[in-house]
């Protein structure tokens, strides 16, 4: 997976994850809506096959980065969980 910033601000990011699909990005986009502070989150692949997906999050006073990291966190947590109940 590659990730390549096109926006940044205080409260806003834009970025292309090159290498990934609806998978990721709609697990991630799940993640960061349950968070408070996140007011957006989306993606778009412009094409199924040839398209970058692009990924979208605004928030209400949190980093857009560290919103990102702390939906992963928990991404990792559930995904462990379900693996010792298997």
């Amino acid at each position: 997976m590659e990730i390549k910033v096109l926006e940044l601000t205080d409260d806003y990011i834009r970025l292309v994850v090159k290498g990934e699909d609806h998978t990721l990005l709609n697990l991630l986009t799940h993640y960061l809506l349950e968070d408070e502070e996140v007011l957006l989150a989306k993606y778009h692949i412009p094409h199924p096959l040839t398209g970058e997906p692009e990924l979208v999050v605004r928030t209400n006073g949190k980093s857009p980065v560290q919103a990102i990291k702390e939906a992963n966190e928990r991404i990792i947590k559930a995904t462990e969980e379900l693996i010792s109940q298997i």
